[in-house]
Order: structure tokens, then C-alpha cells, then sequence
């Protein structure tokens, strides 16, 4: 029965029936949203029990290291927070494995390497996570294999708000064991794109390499490469997969943070600074009757930009950054906080193209 129902429905469902039952710690319908007025379609939400309720950061996680055994790792999650196992089956036919749900009741989850899990502090409904080789216990860091199987779960979600998102160590990942944060883009009042705003923005192509096109986004003001296919072919993945991966191996080997989306066949790629609290001196604290209580003020929380801020979805971390947060305010700290200074990125499209010729 299972097997039948769409990936995306099936993980639905049982991640609906999770929150009926109380495994969450965060619920999602005491969500405010807002579109944020200006040409990029942000959005800013905020939920006053998400702060509380999430994970701190693991510090291990500012630079890339081997998990350990002391720290939280998924091994250590409750049963009730796990949704399904996950089999990835190759096909001489096709380059990209077919993702099958797999029941992990009796002796059916005993071989199950991959599984699906709630976000127990989620974002928006049906918030998930992706925990590939979990009994390995992998640090957060890409390697070529799991990029093709994110592209394998993204192409297997028959939904179009459906996004995989990853943050580096050094990028807002909280728990050093790997794993992918699966989104469904939440419907906003006023309409608006399906999907991360970051989607919907016109590119600008830099170079080609084999089947694949590398993109910038002018009007997003951070360093952000969007790789596609040149066709929509059954093999237009693989290129894909071959050029992100050069750029993801360079990023690791410099050891520079990084954010990931993949859309589609498309993939995002984000190389950043490292992460601190962002847009310290930006808000005004009109909570405060303090006079000495002014801008410069550090919220812990209030604003850190991670995947799914930096493809236009910001989570505030206090009602103060709701209500202010402006398209000018965002773009300022994307350019002074988070993008790579220009002749970085120059010299890191130069050896990324030079590497796939």
C-alpha cells in the first residue's frame, strides 16, 4: 500500500500524524508569515516557541570534524520521531537511483541504511530530515554520493513547493551527523511563488560545462550558483551532479562554509563566510525603555542566515525582527555578512571551470 502513495504524500501523512501525537516540540500553526515588500518575493516568519525549543548549535560544528559519541547524534532519536526507511535503487537504464519508501516494522528495517525523520523543531509543515548511512554516523559534509541521492529524493517528491536544503559546519548545521532538511514551501497570503523565493529569480549564465549550466542570480545580493541541466532528458542529472560536486569538492578542501538547495534538478550552491549572528546593529529594540539599550545590542538568535534564509524564507528570532526586517535591511547583510568577497569568488568560478575542462 505503502509503495504505491507518492513519496511526498506518504511522508505527509505520517509527518501529520507525528504532530497529532505530540512529537513535536515546536507547532508549526503558531507560524506568523509575511511577504516582505520589494522586487526579491522574501518572506520573514516567526514562531515565539521555535527558539526555545531547538537544538543549540554544536560548537564542533563552526569547523568540519568527525562526529563523536558524546554529542546528539540520530542514532539518538526517539522512535516516534522516525517516518520511513529509505532504499535507493540503481537502474542500468538510468544514472539517477529510484528512491522506495521502506516500512521499518519487524524484520524490514534491519538492512535499512537511509531514513526519514521529523524535524521535532520544524520550520514549516512537513519539515523533514533526511538522515543518509545513519548508522555510520557521517560528519555534515557533501560527498558526491549523497548530492546524487539528494537529487534522486528531490526528483522523487511529485511536489512543486518540495526542497532539499543542507548547511555546512560553519554554516548554521546544528548536529554533526549528516543529514538534508526536506522543506514543502508553505502557501502565503497574498500568493506569490510556490517554492523559496530564490528560485523564481532571473539568472545570468557564467559558463557551461558538459551538459550543465552555471548561473548567477544578479539580484541576489551573495555569492550563489545555480547549476541546470542544458536539457530535461532521464540523463540531465548526472552533469549536474559531475559540475556541483567540483564546486562542493573545492569548497571542502578550503575548508569555506556553505549552503546548499536543490529544486528539481536544480542545485544552489552558497559558499559563505563563517557563520556569526547576523544583522547586529540593524534593529531597533523599541521593546527596551532603556536608553543605553540601543541597535548595536546582540540578540543571540535573533537572525542567522542558513539555508532557507539565504534562499528567502528568514526565520526571526524575536518579534522585533518580524516586524522590521526590510528587503534593504536582508540585502545589506547578505553583502557585508555572508557573500565571499569578489575576487574570491573570481578566482573560485576560475579554478571550478578549469577543473571540469
Amino acid at each position: 500500500m505503502a509503495a504505491r502513495r507518492s513519496l511526498d504524500e506518504l511522508l505527509l501523512r505520517r509527518w501529520d500524524l507525528a504532530a497529532s501525537n505530540d512529537v513535536m516540540r515546536t507547532d508549526v500553526n503558531e507560524t506568523i508569515r509575511r511577504r516582505i515588500p520589494g522586487d526579491l518575493g522574501l518572506v520573514v516568519q516567526f514562531n515565539p516557541s521555535h527558539v526555545k525549543s531547538k537544538r543549540p548549535a554544536d560548537q564542533q560544528l563552526v569547523t568540519p570534524v568527525k562526529p563523536t559519541t558524546e554529542g546528539f547524534n540520530f542514532t539518538k532519536a526517539k522512535t516516534t520521531e522516525f517516518l520511513s526507511g529509505l532504499h535507493f535503487i540503481t537502474d542500468d537504464a538510468q544514472c539517477i537511483p529510484v528512491v522506495q519508501p521502506v516500512e521499518m516494522e519487524g524484520d524490514g528495517g534491519s538492512e535499512v541504511e537511509h531514513f526519514v525523520l521529523v524535524n521535532v523543531s520544524p520550520l514549516v509543515r512537513g519539515h523533514l530530515l533526511f538522515v543518509l548511512d545513519m548508522n555510520l554516523i557521517r560528519p555534515q559534509e557533501m560527498s558526491e554520493k549523497f548530492l546524487l541521492y539528494a537529487l534522486s529524493i528531490s526528483q522523487s517528491m511529485q511536489n512543486e513547493t518540495f526542497a532539499l536544503g543542507f548547511n555546512s559546519a560553519g554554516a548554521w548545521s546544528s548536529v554533526s551527523h549528516f543529514h538534508l532538511q526536506g522543506f514543502f514551501f508553505p502557501k502565503i497570503e497574498g500568493g506569490g511563488s510556490t517554492n523559496f523565493p530564490v528560485v523564481a529569480q532571473p539568472r545570468e549564465e557564467v559558463f557551461r560545462a558538459s551538459g550543465a549550466i552555471v548561473n548567477v542570480i544578479p539580484k541576489w545580493k551573495t555569492t550563489c550558483f545555480v547549476i541546470e541541466p542544458e536539457d530535461g532528458g532521464t540523463d540531465a542529472a548526472e552533469p549536474v551532479i559531475r559540475t556541483a560536486w567540483a564546486l562542493l569538492a573545492l569548497l571542502q578542501a578550503r575548508e569555506i562554509p556553505h549552503n546548499l538547495l536543490v529544486v528539481g534538478k536544480m542545485v544552489f550552491v552558497f559558499p559563505r563566510q563563517q557563520q556569526c549572528e547576523n544583522g547586529v546593529g540593524l534593529f531597533t529594540d523599541e521593546t527596551s525603555t532603556d536608553a543605553s539599550v540601543h541597535s548595536a545590542t546582540v540578540h543571540a538568535g535573533r537572525l542567522r542566515i542558513a539555508v532557507a534564509e539565504l534562499s528567502g524564507l528568514v526565520i526571526a528570532g524575536d518579534q522585533v525582527a518580524y516586524n522590521h526586517l526590510t528587503e534593504k535591511i536582508f540585502n545589506t547583510i547578505l553583502q557585508n555578512e555572508i557573500s565571499l568577497p569578489t575576487n574570491e569568488e573570481a578566482v573560485l568560478i576560475n579554478e571550478w571551470e578549469t577543473s571540469l575542462q
